[in-house]
């Protein structure tokens, strides 16, 4: 999300993104491709951080003792 208070909204070039998310998310199957690749550091980083939050659930998890969800 991003703009001013009162006029924030999602940026154009995600909107093709959250699409295809909904309809993976609806039973659907998508394609995806990326047109011009990113700062590879930054895509690292990026994809550092989903395996680092993967494996602290995980671990969470574990001790808990339970399945542990949240939603947004």
């Amino acid at each position: 999300m991003e703009g001013p208070g009162g006029a924030v909204g999602l940026n154009p070039a995600l909107e093709p993104v959250m699409e295809a998310l909904h309809h993976l998310l609806a039973g659907g199957e998508v394609e995806v491709r990326v047109t011009r690749r990113g700062h590879p550091r930054l895509v690292q980083e990026l994809r550092q951080r989903v395996d680092d939050a993967t494996r602290e659930v995980n671990e969470l998890q574990r001790v808990a003792g339970c399945t542990l969800s949240t939603t947004v």
